[in-house]
C-alpha cells in the first residue's frame, strides 16, 4: 500500500512540475503580446518610414474617393438618361 501511495505522489509531483513549466512558458509568451511589444514589432522605427506610409495612405484614400465619385457620377448619368427615355 505504501508503494502505491509513493508512486501516486511521484506522479503528482511530476505532473505539478510539468504544469509549472507550462505556466512559466505561457506567462513568458503572454509578455510577448503586451501592447508595447506589439507596437515595437509592427510600428516602423524611422520617421522616413512613417512619412512614406502616411503618404501612401493618403494617396490610396484619394484614389478610393475619386473612384467613388466617378461611380456616383456615372450612376447619376445612367439614371438621367434612363429617365429621359422613360425606362425608370
Amino acid at each position: 500500500m505504501d508503494r502505491q501511495a509513493a508512486v501516486i505522489r511521484a506522479e503528482m509531483s511530476e505532473t505539478r512540475a510539468e504544469l509549472d513549466r507550462k505556466i512559466t512558458r505561457l506567462e513568458a509568451r503572454a509578455r510577448e503580446f503586451t501592447p508595447q511589444q506589439l507596437k515595437d514589432r509592427y510600428v516602423p522605427e524611422y520617421f522616413l518610414d512613417r512619412a512614406i506610409g502616411a503618404a501612401l495612405t493618403l494617396i490610396g484614400v484619394g484614389l478610393a474617393f475619386g473612384a467613388w465619385r466617378r461611380r456616383r457620377t456615372r450612376r447619376d448619368t445612367v439614371r438621367t438618361i434612363a429617365a429621359a427615355y422613360g425606362c425608370w
